[in-house]
């Protein structure tokens, strides 16, 4: 898909595919600096219960999140942004953490958002293709 829109801040650059899908790539650590300009992105993109947005993060390079953005991003995050999240390329202890972070988030807001783990950016854009199928194809 072609690129509407891109963002880099830090090492981590952030581009826009359809109207909806927002592709993360994490180089080293994800700052709280960084995670403060991806809420603000959200907040930027309009992004809610009217207009989710599927997040793929591409995390093949990430040295992971430390305890201060992970706190950040509990805190403001909210899963009504979302219609779904992927990572992908994610090493074992991060998927543990970023399972964890989802399951804070989706236990704080009463509200439920779907995370898939894959190996690579094959697999996550066949899900997300599969993911957009089944939500069409689902009763209104």
């Amino acid at each position: 898909m072609a690129v509407l829109r891109e963002w880099v801040f830090g090492t981590q650059r952030v581009s826009l595919e359809d109207s909806d899908i927002l592709w993360i790539k994490v180089r080293g650590a994800f700052s709280e600096t960084d995670v403060r300009e991806l809420v603000h992105l959200f907040h930027e993109l309009e992004a809610g219960p009217d207009k989710p947005l599927y997040l793929v993060a591409d995390l093949s390079s990430s040295e992971g999140l430390s305890v201060a953005p992970r706190k950040y991003l509990a805190k403001h995050l909210s899963p009504t942004w979302f219609r779904a999240v992927c990572f992908f390329g994610a090493r074992r202890t991060h998927r543990e953490v970023l399972r964890a972070l989802v399951a804070v988030v989706n236990f704080t807001s009463g509200t439920r958002v779907e995370a898939e783990f894959s190996d690579s950016e094959a697999q996550a854009r066949a899900w997300l293709a599969s993911h957009r199928r089944r939500q069409a194809a689902a009763p209104r």
